[in-house]
């Protein structure tokens, strides 16, 4: 999935300091726009340009916005790749039990 005519975009997500993992990252989710819905019920949290300031340095109350409204389906595009994303590992235990 991408935004159409934009080589690169943004997805909202808190970022901090972990004593244990060092800098982590969550992406944050929201419901889905119907160009998504063939494949998820939810989506990531994107972020237009003009946005980037206000989540970046706005209120909780400004990030929290973001989750309830909906990326314009019109912007997204979707593509399909061959390559199945699965867990190595959770692939690597099936391949052991066949």
């Amino acid at each position: 999935m991408g935004v159409k005519d934009q080589p690169i975009f943004a997805w909202g997500g808190p970022w901090r300091e972990s004593k244990e993992w060092g800098p982590v990252y969550s992406g944050s989710m929201t419901d889905c726009n119907d160009a998504v819905r063939p494949v998820h019920d939810r989506m990531p949290v994107l972020l237009h340009a003009n946005e980037y300031d206000t989540w970046l340095n706005g209120s909780f109350d400004d990030r929290v916005a973001f989750q309830h409204r909906c990326f314009p389906e019109e912007l997204i595009k979707m593509g399909r790749t061959s390559e199945l994303w699965v867990r190595k590992k959770a692939a690597a235990q099936q391949e052991g039990a066949a």
